[in-house]
């Protein structure tokens, strides 16, 4: 029973998945998740604190307003200070520390917070009858005093500890969090009205829900959250100068930020008088809660790439994307909506207060490009670029806005706000343009065509025409001998290609789980051949008995001039994909399937000496094809000349070279692997690779390995595969983890090509596995020939690093990118599944 409705929860998960792919993608992205929860923890405590503060003016006294509103943002205020820019400084290295580190990280940010609140709420007790008469009962009652100290270390300890769980990638929880607070407060607001609770029922209502959710949130924190927590493999130790300098500049940044917002409506109320000062204050609190938006999605990327730096392209764009689309939205409304929401909140609708919101909205969008730079900043440790655009957006602001107040009143500090983040985002977006250089300028944009696409195929993913699966299933059952398909378990994988994929089960006894694969082309045709002739060739061959993983086997097949078609079993274990993203499957994961290929191979393996037919027949193979496909991104002239290199380069490299040639996958990526997983997460075992229609039995040594580690990056990092390729080019490195995963192989390589660590045998692996990739892709395939975005990223970047010379700028790139892209998601994925793969059951 547990298994059928596990299996029911299966399927509905999928057919949501299938039906709104925008919501699969939002589920599966960690940014997004916890970006979006911050967002909606803002907005939620921003509509409820307006409750809040309508219901106290009915239940309470003006005077119990007044005093419950004292306290509360008196501890509000020291609770802001005495966190001590703590929770950017969680954010920041909390989400790649190791489990022991990240416990320790934690207390001593509660510690100093605890500190500094005890401190500060009992100096501000010693002194507030001077600075705020109507408090000094706190002085003069040891209770109140001892109740306010505590409640500010209370408050102090609930607002960090949004950041912890930020920091722990686990923000989802923060809404839920906070709704409960919410909720609670309200629930003590109606219980406690009239009382003088700790000389207010309002500030008792507030206080008293903090330390039941303490508790709470706390036992997810230490119990739950912290034992599971997991880094990407990179987890750091930095050391007290670095800890000291990063937490220095970032609180310069923070208060110069502090300073900015408190200021501002003090000198709003000095030159325009207290009516000025209550229409900037109210649109500020309006649009201070958008730009909780940038904000969040800002603390969200901060962790993030905190976690994993080899996101940080992918998710700093996906970031901007996912946080300007929905900002300009509201912003779009507000300027339209600003009479009446300034009506609606008793205010006066005049020309003027709705110029001075308006203002204040577009300032938003300046704003969140200032943030989310600034959260990359923090991530990579330029905090001092952090500090020095905290404290010239104050310097414009007190600087502009004075003499602007003066002849213009709040409107003239909003328009200071607007130019001040104006100018902070320009002289970052220079400083990003100076540092990318040109090149970096064409890979940004390229990023962002990427994802703009990927989102789109979300949102409007394609219409499929093509008739049901089911007939020719069915026909395909009968010609060749087959059980019948049971229709109930008919499903098509739809996808761009040359090739339909779908799965069935026979209806038996026994019921058998098929994968079956018609093809649509002529090109697909031939795929599919190939791939029957693969799989016959595997079974047939002696050399590869007693393997402790399963390959492809192809139970019936047919081909005529209809077309070529073929069932094969479906073989058990989890997709290599999901496998590779997490951190603690990733290195036994890799290094089974490098020794996997490694032994294939080696079994099947002849020493030979690579001359020009081998060469040919590898490195020229799809050259016309190559060359007659089109993009913006490299001129005729520029992509022959780049191409001329990079083949000269490789012949150099492999010309006379005595190698063992043998079996090759031709597409091992984590796609085509199958995992089983133990009791133990970490348990990880290689069931079966499958899709052997590109296979090779004359491939050089290393080669399907050096894709795996390629295509491994790109699933790792979400980024295209021409990205992943290109800065191993730039950089030809491998990681301490690709290194231990090599190891199987290592001694043939080394006697083969060198050591690993030489650039240009890396290079070369690369640049080889590459063209194999690319070549095969377009000459199996029609569907790729066409994408101007898939050949600008995918071979035209890879070849500029050949010495082809870019010869358009990003804005022609792009318009040319998005006049001449047809396509979905297939066009932009980091490694475009090939021509004939299978969904994995």
């Amino acid at each position: 029973m547990l298994q059928r409705k596990n299996q029911e929860t299966a399927d509905f998960i999928s057919r949501i998945s299938r039906a709104y792919p925008a919501l699969a993608a939002l589920a599966h992205s960690s940014l997004l998740k916890n970006g979006y929860a911050l967002v909606a923890s803002a907005g939620l405590t921003s509509v409820l604190g307006l409750v809040f503060w309508g219901l106290a003016s009915r239940f309470y006294s003006p005077e119990q307003v007044g005093l419950g509103a004292a306290l509360i943002s008196t501890m509000l205020a020291l609770g802001n200070i005495s966190q001590l820019n703590m929770g950017n400084f969680l954010n920041r290295y909390l989400p790649a520390s190791e489990k022991d580190s990240a416990v320790r990280l934690v207390l001593w940010a509660y510690a100093l917070a605890v500190a500094a609140a005890a401190f500060l709420s009992t100096l501000a007790i010693i002194f507030i009858s001077s600075v705020t008469p109507e408090l000094s009962f706190l002085r003069e009652q040891p209770v109140s005093a001892a109740a306010f100290v505590v409640a500010t270390i209370a408050w102090t300890l609930f607002a960090l500890q949004d950041s912890v769980l930020a920091g722990l990638r686990r923000a989802t929880v923060v809404p839920i969090e906070n709704a409960v607070f919410a909720v609670a407060k309200l629930l003590l607001l109606a219980l406690f009205a009239g009382s003088s609770i700790l000389g207010a029922g309002l500030y008792a209502a507030w206080i008293l829900p903090l330390p039941l959710l303490l508790a709470g949130i706390n036992w997810l924190i230490f119990i739950r959250f912290l034992p599971r927590h997991r880094t990407s493999g990179d987890a750091q130790k930095p050391d007290r100068q670095a800890l000291t300098r990063y937490f220095g500049w970032d609180y310069l940044g923070t208060l110069a930020s502090m300073t900015a917002m408190g200021i501002a409506p003090l000198i709003v109320l000095h030159y325009g008088g207290s009516a000025n000062l209550a229409v900037y204050y109210i649109s500020w609190e309006i649009v201070y809660g958008v730009y909780l938006i940038s904000r969040s999605m800002g603390v969200s990327l901060l962790a993030e790439i905190a976690f994993d730096k080899t996101k940080l392209h992918r998710l700093a764009v996906d970031a901007l994307i996912y946080t300007v689309a929905p900002l300009a939205g509201v912003v779009f409304v507000l300027l339209i909506a600003a009479p009446l929401l300034l009506s609606v909140l008793g205010m006066n609708a005049s020309g003027t207060n709705s110029t001075l919101l308006r203002l204040f909205a577009i300032s938003c969008l300046p704003w969140s490009v200032v943030t989310l730079i600034l959260a990359v900043a923090r991530a990579t440790g330029r905090t001092q670029v952090v500090a020095l655009a905290q404290v010239v957006t104050l310097a414009v602001v007190l600087g502009i806005g004075t003499p602007l107040v003066v002849v213009h009143g709040a409107v003239g500090m909003a328009a200071a706000w607007f130019i001040a983040h104006s100018i902070t985002a320009v002289g970052l977006l220079t400083d990003l343009s100076r540092r990318l250089g040109p090149s970096g300028r064409i890979d940004l944009t390229l990023r962002l065509l990427s994802s703009l696409a990927r989102i789109w195929s979300n949102i409007a993913p394609r219409r499929h025409s093509s008739p049901p699966l089911d007939a020719s299933i069915a026909s395909f059952c009968a010609a060749t001998g087959l059980e019948a398909p049971d229709p109930q378990t008919v499903r098509e994988f739809y996808r761009e290609s040359d090739v339909r994929t779908g799965m069935f089960r026979t209806a038996g006894p026994p019921a058998e789980l098929l994968v079956f694969k018609a093809s649509t082309s002529p090109e697909g045709h031939r795929a599919v051949t190939r791939h029957i002739k693969s799989s016959q060739e595997l079974a047939a061959n002696a050399a590869l008995g007693q393997l402790d993983f399963a390959v492809s086997t192809i139970v019936a097949s047919s081909i005529d001039a209809s077309g070529a078609r073929l069932a094969e079993r479906a073989l058990p274990g989890e997709d290599g994909r999901s496998i590779f993203a997490k951190s603690e499957q990733y290195l036994a994961a890799l290094t089974q399937a490098v020794d996997a290929i490694h032994t294939m191979h080696s079994r099947t393996a002849t020493k030979r000496v690579i001359n020009e037919g081998w060469l040919d027949g590898w490195l020229h193979f799809g050259s016309d094809t190559v060359c007659a496909s089109h993009s913006p991104l490299l001129g005729e002239p520029g992509r022959a000349e780049a191409l001329a290199v990079f083949q000269a380069q490789q012949s150099h490299f492999w010309n006379g070279r005595s190698l063992p040639l043998g079996l090759g996958h031709g597409d091992f990526a984590p796609g085509n692997l199958l995992y089983t997983i133990g009791p133990d997460e970490t348990d990880v075992r290689l069931s079966a690779i499958i899709d052997w229609e590109t296979a090779t039995e004359d491939t050089p040594p290393g080669l399907d390995a050096m894709f795996l580690l390629l295509t491994a990056r790109a699933a790792r990092s979400g980024e295209d595969l021409g990205f992943v390729i290109r800065r191993l080019l730039e950089a030809p490195l491998l990681t301490p983890e690709e290194m231990t995963a090599m190891e199987p192989m290592r001694a043939t390589l080394e006697e083969s090509y060198g050591a690993l660590s030489d650039p240009a045998v890396l290079r070369a692996l690369c640049g080889f596995a590459w063209w194999h990739h690319i070549a095969t892709n377009l000459t199996k395939s029609s569907c790729f020939a066409d994408k101007a975005l898939w050949l600008a990223v995918n071979i035209d970047l890879v070849l500029a690093w050949y010495g082809g010379k870019v010869s358009v700028a990003p804005h022609t790139l792009a318009v040319g990118c998005l006049r001449r892209q047809k396509g979905s998601a297939s066009a932009t994925s980091p490694h475009p599944v090939p021509v004939g793969s299978t969904r994995k059951a």
